[in-house]
């Protein structure tokens, strides 16, 4: 599309100072890696509905995944169960590479309205407390993060990246 030519911030020059410590170049870029968003992974998708399998046929080389549920929904350990079971479903042991679950809409925990926050706090202990009781570690595998995330203010954005990286680089070995 139109971003296939668009400069990496390595090529970027930065229009601030013309000064010789390097102060006019961006941060020299030392990680990289791809995110792919599958919102087609509905309930049914191992069995080929909507979106099924060329969703889950990607999520097959991806290297650490992480489930985003929402916080606004009436129960995002429900949404969470379902996106496990459909990898489960589709190739046992792909849930395994799950590393993190992203509460999208942590925005609502701090709302004007104390009834909201404390739907929202209590659907994120209700969460936290599934992924404990329900994603058990085992030797290989370490327990799930859970972050509560505002997309919306973009808060907990930077923890989620630095997460990120952590889980690719061990997935690559390079850990």
């Amino acid at each position: 599309g139109e971003f296939a030519n668009v400069l990496t911030r390595n090529q970027i020059l930065s229009t601030k100072g013309d000064s010789d410590e390097g102060d006019g170049l961006l941060q020299e870029e030392t990680f990289r890696f791809t995110v792919s968003d599958n919102p087609g992974l509905i309930s049914r998708a191992s069995e080929n509905v909507g979106l099924g399998h060329s969703f889950l046929r990607g999520i097959e080389r991806s290297l650490a995944l992480v489930y985003v549920v929402d916080l606004q929904g009436p129960s995002p350990e429900d949404e969470l169960k379902v996106l496990r079971e459909e990898l489960e479903t589709y190739k046992p042991g792909l849930s395994s590479k799950a590393r993190l679950v992203i509460a999208n809409k942590a925005d609502l925990l701090s709302s004007d309205n104390d009834v909201d926050i404390e739907a929202a706090k209590a659907k994120l202990r209700r969460l936290e407390d599934f992924v404990k009781s329900d994603f058990p570690s085992g030797p290989n595998q370490a327990p799930l993060d859970v972050i509560p995330i505002s997309a919306k203010y973009s808060q907990n954005l930077q923890k989620v990246l630095i997460n990120m990286r952590k889980y690719v680089e061990e997935a690559r070995g390079q850990v």
